[in-house]
């Protein structure tokens, strides 16, 4: 078993969280399953990122919990046409939208840009489910999308051989956040896209019963342009044959950016100095459009007045260091900065990325290496800024911010992770070893 263990849930923030750690998995098939709705809060916290290697860390979602997987059918095809903007924001609605139905219950949930990942126990499943049509004939009715989701019993995830393990771990003293295990996510996110085996657990594109709560879903920042000329999004899926051997590509692969790309203030994607409000229209205009829905004109008239106001207000208050009811606006930023999700696993590492060119052409050169060696596949995607959407709790410390790189980010690197496996897995490359 690893040294790195959970801390308790009111642990310190760590100092640097890239580091090595390696993955064991004793005990995991034979331990007692939770089965209650609080299962998520009573996870223990851990401080230390690369603790998520370890399947010690980990437990098993009760098999009478729900996962929901929401993403947009052909969101590169929407990406090319501009609307990366939307596909983020729409990833975000679904989020939002469960996240205040279950409130204040905690549960599971991951952003991985062009839709999400979360988890439901049973009583909220008619809830969920009304809230997931809603936010689909929200997809339609304003931006013309198509929100691909669906409902997967946590019962049939197991059937399968895969598992669904849950873990929380901290990002900053306000933001912890959710890592997945198992196989179950990737194996949930094929499903719903298999046209005869999703079907039954697909949402049918029907009429919603009622809205959705899209309170505290906010989009208000510019994008952030990296402080050392470029962003990066990247995906790593490592391929072996056991779950140690696994465990050691993702702890090379982590020390390997760390040593490329430096400590986490080295590379974070949001800094102070790139952190500014927009007052451009056609960038407040789709948390406009998403807040109001379904509403009409003078409620989205009445939405656009107040964004700006408080745009304004925001503007004076963190440039003049107000500190005013019970929020601390020289603060805000830093804590933003601190409450992003620049870095997570779901089974594959994930991670939003500033650095320079000659960087990613290292990190680059190390992959293909790898990949080469069939011990992993990978998607980098470049772009000149970040993009940032918002979940706003309390404007005192409780707002969590979702960033990924502009210009398609970590759904054109999903694209190329894609394009490498149907590569090592064509008839003229040979598959991993299996034994």
């Amino acid at each position: 078993m690893s040294t790195k263990t959970a801390a308790s849930p009111t642990a310190g923030i760590c100092g640097s969280s890239w580091g090595r750690n390696r993955l064991d998995s004793p005990g995991l098939s034979n331990r007692a399953i939770m089965s209650n709705e609080n299962f998520y809060s009573n996870l223990p916290v851990l401080d230390d990122f690369t603790a998520v290697t370890d399947l010690g860390n980990y437990q098993p979602l009760p098999e009478d919990w729900w996962i929901v997987v929401a993403d947009i059918a052909n969101s590169t095809g929407a990406i090319r046409s501009g609307m990366y903007k939307a596909v983020n924001l729409l990833g975000v609605s679904v989020i939002t939208s469960v996240v205040n139905l279950a409130n204040p219950l905690l549960i599971p949930y991951i952003f991985g840009g062009d839709g999400a990942v979360m988890c439901v126990p049973p009583g909220l499943l008619d809830k969920t489910r009304t809230a997931l049509l809603a936010t689909q004939a929200l997809a339609r009715a304003t931006f013309g999308l198509d929100l691909r989701a669906g409902l997967i019993p946590i019962s049939a995830i197991n059937r399968s051989g895969a598992r669904i393990l849950v873990a929380r771990h901290r990002m900053s003293r306000h933001f912890i956040q959710t890592a997945f295990a198992g196989g179950g996510v990737e194996y949930a996110e094929r499903l719903l896209k298999d046209e005869t085996a999703g079907a039954e657990y697909r949402l049918p594109h029907a009429e919603a019963s009622s809205g959705a709560d899209f309170s505290g879903l906010e989009c208000r920042w510019d994008n952030v342009p990296s402080k050392h000329g470029e962003i990066i999004a990247l995906i790593v899926k490592a391929m072996a044959p056991t779950l140690d051997a696994e465990a050691r590509i993702y702890d090379e692969i982590i020390a390997k950016v760390k040593e490329i790309y430096g400590d986490d203030d080295s590379c974070r994607p949001v800094h102070l100095g790139g952190l500014h409000l927009t007052f451009n229209g056609g960038k407040l205009s789709h948390e406009t459009w998403i807040r109001t829905f379904p509403r009409g004109l003078f409620a989205r008239l009445r939405y656009w007045y107040k964004v700006r106001l408080q745009n304004v207000l925001g503007w004076i208050f963190m440039g003049c260091g107000f500190n005013i009811g019970g929020t601390d606006w020289v603060q805000y930023k830093q804590d933003l900065i601190l409450n992003t999700d620049f870095k997570k696993f779901d089974g594959m590492l994930r991670a939003v990325l500033s650095g320079t060119r000659e960087q990613r052409w290292r990190l680059n050169q190390y992959l293909e290496a790898r990949f080469d060696r069939k011990e992993c596949v990978y998607g980098i995607h470049p772009s000149d800024s970040a993009l940032i959407t918002c979940l706003i709790r309390k404007r005192s410390g409780e707002h969590y911010h979702f960033v990924d790189g502009a210009d398609g980010g970590y759904a054109m690197a999903a694209a190329a992770l894609k394009d490498r496996l149907k590569e090592l897995n064509s008839p003229e490359t040979p598959n991993p070893p299996t034994g």
